[in-house]
């Protein structure tokens, strides 16, 4: 009597006819989250699209018909266009600062041992994410008014000789936006540092190599993921933020998003406001994708 078939392209828990349903069956309970995600960001979008076509009266109201002569105000006005250069600037700026400033404090985390300095280090870092973005750009406010400490710091060392309108520098408004974005920073990188074997580190400190050379050979490329995705979260973030940069520079800092305020508080031009949200987001889709694609360049260099 032979023995009964167990080919594994015949068996049941193989069968590409029954992988398929329990695949879908793994996906429904993302299902109802995807779909909710999905409508609050495309149905939104598609309705900022139209508007974005209406052509306006000379007072700003929307009027029938469809056009792109907002797209054209958005590229050929300085008053746009200025704001979406300075944008670009400002959110590679703050990446670049974000990511160099949050390295080191990444670094003492990954390598706190556990205990009560691990857990003020971690609170440290993760404590601006609990208040809001408000509470601490009002923070800011305090400190760089005319009777801030740093003022008056400055006046008292004699570097000033009467208060300075540090409030509305863009050094200022930089500063703080970098404060924000910081732990958004500081998080992957964390991950991606406390990840590296320190086994590698003593093999090549043991091969010869000194700790600036083990830091820039071994450390920063093996802490390359989570450095790019700390660079495409922050990116977006500042490309788009704007309360930050109007309580403590003021809405007349040449900030996209702060352009797209004041066309819906201010000049209630919403179809403008619309194209120039929307020009927004595809030059910060294309900076992501420069970024990632830069980023998978040199990691493919660094590993072949």
């Amino acid at each position: 009597m032979s023995a009964p078939s167990t080919s594994p392209a015949l068996s049941p828990a193989t069968s590409p006819a029954l992988k398929k349903p329990r695949r879908l069956r793994g996906l429904l309970p993302v299902t109802p989250v995807v779909v909710f995600l999905a409508a609050l960001f495309v149905v939104p979008l598609v309705r900022v699209f139209a508007l974005s076509l209406h052509p306006v009266d000379a007072n700003g109201y929307p009027l029938d018909g469809y056009s792109f002569v907002q797209y054209r105000r958005v590229f050929t006005e300085s008053f746009f266009s200025e704001a979406l250069w300075h944008s670009l600037l400002t959110a590679l700026l703050v990446t670049v600062l974000s990511v160099l400033l949050g390295f080191p404090a990444a670094y003492a985390l990954s390598r706190a041992r556990k205990g009560v300095v691990r857990t003020l280090l971690f609170v440290a870092v993760v404590s601006p994410l609990l208040t809001s973005v408000v509470v601490r750009s009002y923070g800011w406010v305090v400190l760089f008014s005319a009777n801030g400490v740093v003022n008056r710091t400055l006046v008292w060392l004699g570097f000033l000789d009467q208060p300075a309108h540090l409030l509305t520098s863009y050094l200022v408004v930089v500063v703080s936006v970098v404060h924000v974005m910081l732990p958004f920073a500081i998080l992957p990188l964390t991950t991606a540092l406390g990840g590296i074997d320190d086994n590698l580190r003593r093999a090549s400190r043991s091969l010869g190599a000194g700790p600036v050379r083990t830091f820039w050979k071994v450390t920063v490329p093996l802490s390359l993921p989570g450095i790019a995705v700390g660079a495409t979260v922050v990116f977006p973030l500042a490309m788009g933020i704007y309360i930050t940069p109007l309580l403590v520079g003021g809405a007349n800092q040449p900030l996209a998003g702060l352009r797209v305020y004041s066309q819906i508080t201010a000049v209630f031009d919403y179809p403008v406001a619309a194209a120039l949200s929307l020009v927004l987001l595809l030059l910060t889709l294309l900076g992501v994708s420069v970024l990632g694609t830069g980023f998978r360049f040199w990691e493919k260099r660094l590993h072949g």
